[in-house]
């Protein structure tokens, strides 16, 4: 008997998302040979025309519910529910659902397994031809044929699909991508057979929230003359979110990297990092860590916008720009990608191109998670410790 795609399944596919984002860039031990990133290019979001299911769910974000409803309405969805409109295509019924201005689900329901593929395979073709996918900056492509079997990776939707072709229906079965834009949208799209759909899911957490970006330059003198710069970007759009300089005691002027201490506490339900410089007098970091919930940075209190250049820095590798720990020890990850765009965003700053030239130690780059569990992305960012 079929099993439909139940919406109590919605926050954990969410988190499954949300987790494989988080999975692709997570640090391992090896020693890569770095490969150049072309830099993004910032430029102004342009509403795409509703030609398809994703631009139409796309375009759903950001407006109100009325709006939302005459939207559907006029693309051939019927209202069946405070928050739900449905429409029957083909004798395919196709399930839209809004949970607020900045999240909106498109759910493939009770459907055979061929049909399935063939929505699945429409819905990855439709976000891979569409304006956004130029602006991704994040994706994850993944395939399991059933329990067991493990999970196959790609770089690229064709692979996915490809891939997909072959694979017959088992339990546990499931394909999937996720992905993130410069704009703070999040994308989600899951077959998953045993539930008994497709489900694709929009996200932007910035909707109806001021904006946050640096508008000008207020970078001093003073500010290149301090002993450590922390500087802030952004998690999902890897946008410059500002600088903090300040002096520390007993300053190490010899090895090549940054003297951390950390005190860390692993979030059960309530955690928290704080990260020193040589000793628990010179506080670089301190922040909380919430398990189902969002912590906060208490130190740096605020950050500056500094001075933004036109261009950057060559990436010199890992072996002078790092990713450190919980415990503030230095790491090295098999795909520095990442890593490349934190510095093709910092290196764009007069104050980090100051701070890196007179610079012997390797900067230190903290993946910072106020959010864990089911955790948001859209609260996290990285601190950039470079030392002078």
């Amino acid at each position: 008997m079929k099993k439909t795609f139940s919406l109590q399944y919605l926050p954990a596919i969410l988190g499954i998302f949300l987790m494989i984002c988080f999975a692709a860039c997570k640090p391992e031990p090896v020693d890569p040979t770095p490969e150049e990133l072309v830099p993004i290019e910032y430029t102004p979001e342009v509403q795409e025309p509703i030609t398809n299911d994703f631009t139409l769910l796309k375009a759903c974000i950001g407006k109100s519910f009325s709006e939302v409803a005459a939207l559907l309405a006029d693309h051939g969805f019927t209202a069946a529910g405070e928050n739900k409109f449905l429409k029957t295509e083909n004798g395919v019924t196709k399930e839209a659902t809004i949970y607020s201005p900045g999240s909106a689900a498109l759910t493939l329901q009770d459907t055979a397994f061929d049909v399935l593929k063939q929505g699945f395979t429409q819905w990855m073709n439709e976000i891979r031809n569409s304006v956004v996918y130029t602006k991704l900056v994040r994706s994850s492509f993944e395939l399991s044929t059933g329990w067991n079997n493990g999970y196959q990776h790609f770089n690229t939707p064709e692979e996915l699909l490809a891939a997909l072709v072959p694979v017959s229906l088992a339990s546990g079965m499931s394909a999937s991508f996720s992905g993130n834009d410069i704009y703070y949208y999040q994308y989600g799209l899951s077959m998953m057979p045993d539930l008994g759909g497709v489900y694709m899911q929009i996200i932007n957490s910035h909707v109806g929230q001021p904006l946050d970006e640096f508008t000008g330059d207020d970078l001093e003198t003073a500010d290149l003359q301090k002993h450590i710069l922390i500087s802030k970007v952004d998690y999902l759009t890897f946008r410059y979110k500002g600088f903090y300089a300040l002096n520390v005691s007993d300053k190490l002027n010899t090895g090549n990297e940054i003297p951390f201490v950390s005190e860390y506490q692993e979030p059960g339900d309530f955690g928290y990092i704080k990260l020193f410089y040589r000793n628990t007098n010179n506080l670089l970091m301190d922040g909380t860590i919430i398990w189902s919930g969002c912590g906060a940075l208490s130190f740096p209190a605020s950050f500056r916008a500094g001075q933004a250049l036109n261009s950057g820095l060559p990436y010199p590798g890992q072996s002078r720009f790092a990713f450190i720990d919980n415990g503030g020890q230095y790491t090295t990850v098999s795909d520095d990608n990442e890593l490349q765009r934190v510095w093709q965003t910092v290196s764009r700053q007069q104050e980090f191109q100051h701070y890196y030239g007179n610079s012997s130690k390797k900067v230190a780059v903290y993946r910072y998670t106020p959010s864990v569990g089911v955790g948001n992305p859209a609260d996290w960012y990285y601190l950039v410790f470079t030392e002078q």
